[in-house]
């Protein structure tokens, strides 16, 4: 089949929607298929993803750059520290106002001429960013052609809780209700956010399904040699969304049995000490590989299961778990249905205990078959799980 996939974020940068979304589109291309990737231009506030073989294998449509927003963001990096206020502040207003973020007006432009062809088979409109689905409304709206249109979640719209907007709940659910009735099939990547949306939108349920994030391939790496063991936590960690401090502490109090390496977007300073270093957003391979320890965090509230999760299952490292959020106990027993991942709460005195007895108890782990992609985009494809 002739397949066009719209993701409006660029297909090398680095976070866990975009390699979500090309485990699909590896999937696709592994299943026999033909995939257009629709996709806009990176620009140098993005972190670049080294990994690109599968991106070779994808005939790339750009659309064009929000010239506007590209140079705030770019400019604010090269300004004065007065002026990097001030562009930061105006940033954060447009978030406050603007349901979308600054693809939309990409998205709602988006020209039907840059495809060779103005058919397909299956399009699927992936997100975040959301926009993704106007862009495909804006090339229905041109003429497009298609059998099925299939719209691809991460994160919904309405109860996205690191949505920044203005607007109350439910202004954002009309929205997300008039987005989500043109779609001929909705899948999320989590058991519990399908479940939420089946109850906020009922008249949809039928259209709508879950799949789990596949990964691209499998990461077998060789025993690391390091002579402290080495705990890894690489994503996000903005305080509102995800609570570091218990992993943080525990590990800092751990000195000489453990090194914690931390690298990620957040809006608290954490201190360097002897046995913990502190990084920004930063392509992380080598770190990933040279971890004993790869830990993942659940959201301090909400449905939403952080991609990391799924994307480690393909390392044979173990991964920690740190439960957090009032759904903690059901998400628990979904992810020991994986029989993959250590489990523990989040907070000081269990990370401690867990992490020693994750060195004293070694144990080889390999890659999650069922998470393999072309299981998923076959689950995708034919409205099965």
């Amino acid at each position: 089949m002739r397949i066009l996939l719209i993701k409006m974020s660029p297909v090398e940068g680095l976070n866990s929607s975009t390699l979500r979304t090309l485990a699909v589109a590896d999937g696709l291309i592994r299943l026999g298929h033909e995939v257009d990737y629709m996709t806009i231009p990176i620009s140098n506030c993005h972190v670049i993803n080294k990994n690109t073989s599968i991106i070779d294998s994808l005939n790339i449509v750009r659309a064009n750059h929000n010239q506007l927003y590209d140079s705030i963001t770019v400019s604010s990096k090269k300004k004065s520290s007065l002026k990097s206020i001030f562009i930061k502040l105006l940033r954060s207003i447009y978030h406050k106002i603007s349901i979308y973020d600054y693809t939309y007006n990409i998205s709602k432009n988006v020209n039907i001429d840059l495809l060779d062809t103005k058919e397909y088979d299956i399009i699927i409109s992936s997100s975040d960013p959301k926009s993704s689905h106007v862009a495909m409304r804006r090339l229905i709206d041109k003429g497009i052609k298609y059998n099925k249109w299939i719209q691809y979640w991460g994160d919904p719209l309405a109860n996205d809780i690191t949505h920044k907007s203005m607007y109350p709940k439910w202004i954002l659910r009309i929205i997300e209700f008039n987005l989500l009735k043109t779609a001929d099939r909705i899948v999320y990547v989590s058991p519990f956010t399908y479940k939420q949306q089946v109850d906020e939108f009922p008249k949809l349920s039928k259209k709508m399904m879950w799949a789990p994030i596949p990964y691209i391939k499998k990461k077998n790496y060789v025993k690391t040699l390091n002579e402290t063991y080495t705990v890894g936590y690489f994503g996000a960690y903005k305080s509102r969304v995800r609570n570091i401090n218990p992993l943080y502490n525990a590990c800092k109090k751990m000195e000489g049995v453990v090194h914690l390496n931390i690298a990620g977007d957040s809006d608290i300073v954490l201190e360097e000490c002897k046995n913990v270093c502190i990084y920004p957003r930063k392509n992380v391979d080598d770190l990933e590989g040279n971890s004993d320890l790869l830990v993942c965090m659940l959201n301090s509230s909400g449905m939403q299961i952080p991609g990391k999760i799924y994307h480690y299952a393909a390392t044979n490292k173990p991964i920690l778990v740190l439960l957090d959020g009032e759904n903690k106990e059901e998400m628990k027993e979904y992810l020991e249905s994986f029989n993959r991942y250590i489990i523990c709460d989040n907070n000081k005195k269990e990370i401690e205990d867990t992490i020693n007895w994750i060195i004293e108890n070694p144990k080889d782990y390999s890659p999650c078959e069922s998470l393999n992609s072309v299981s998923i985009a076959s689950e995708i494809l034919n409205g099965e799980i």
